[in-house]
């Protein structure tokens, strides 16, 4: 497989001041009620963001800080032993810390690449933007996208280009805000973080999505089925802290690998 082409970062380990303080947060919240998937991390209860007192029960994991949406996903990847047939070149947009170490540590992840639009983070590899990933065709076995779509406002751009990186039969794991009952909420003239907010549900986001997101993936040309979380079980969404509005879509680039 081809090697990334371009803007390639030195790897910045986490600070030590960082380390410890998650560290010594998540033995203040040891405990047997809750676990973290992404770190393992045995919990009495998940913290509200910067939180060290405040609890939630789908908050942030006090040790490693993994959101709900990261041990959603990591629960999916347990599931779903196949997306990991070593060796895998395994391409993350956007890695969030948590997550992305546990993807790392994975023996069958070969090659991670971590691309973000700045050098920002410990397991960022390769500075670009995913509306133009600088990396060749068909170069990638895995890519996990979550929760970068709506900040996108060329979506369909990117939604290409994770297309394009992939191999023939490789996947892309992506989740984004989803409300299952109503189309994409969408408005390029809603700029203001204020406005943006109020519409889309963060300052920062440019679309609140629909179901019919999986129309704009299969017009890239992925095969897209869904994983409803309403169907994790219950038992497992308390267990882990996981939120009840985290879908996942499996995309797959049809056809074999050439290689």
């Amino acid at each position: 497989m081809n090697a990334p082409v371009s803007s390639t970062v030195r790897i910045r380990q986490p600070s030590s001041f960082k380390s410890a303080g998650l560290f010594l947060r998540g033995l203040l919240f040891l405990g047997w009620r809750y676990r973290c998937s992404c770190c393992q991390w045995p919990l009495r209860a998940f913290v509200t963001k910067g939180g060290l007192w405040r609890t939630s029960a789908d908050g942030y994991c006090p040790r490693c800080n993994a959101k709900a949406r990261h041990r959603r996903h990591s629960l999916y990847y347990a599931r779903h032993p196949e997306l990991f047939v070593a060796p895998v070149r395994l391409l993350e947009i956007a890695p969030w810390r948590a997550l992305a170490a546990a993807l790392r540590a994975r023996p069958e992840v070969t090659h991670y690449i971590g691309l973000d639009r700045a050098a920002h983070g410990p397991h960022v590899t390769v500075v670009g933007d995913a509306g133009a990933i600088p990396l060749a065709d068909n170069c990638c076995d895995l890519v996990v996208c979550i929760h970068v779509l709506e900040h996108i406002s060329d979506d369909r751009g990117a939604i290409a280009e994770l297309f394009r990186v992939l191999r023939h039969g490789g996947q892309a794991i992506i989740s984004v805000p989803l409300c299952l009952d109503q189309p994409t909420l969408e408005d390029s003239t809603v700029t203001t973080p204020a406005e943006r907010k109020r519409m889309f549900g963060e300052e920062e986001h440019v679309r609140y999505y629909g179901l019919d997101i999986t129309e704009r993936l299969r017009t890239a040309g992925f095969d897209v089925a869904i994983d409803l979380a309403s169907d994790v079980p219950s038992v497992t969404r308390q267990r882990y802290g996981l939120r009840n509005d985290e879908n996942i879509f499996h995309c797959r680039k049809p056809g074999e690998s050439a290689d």
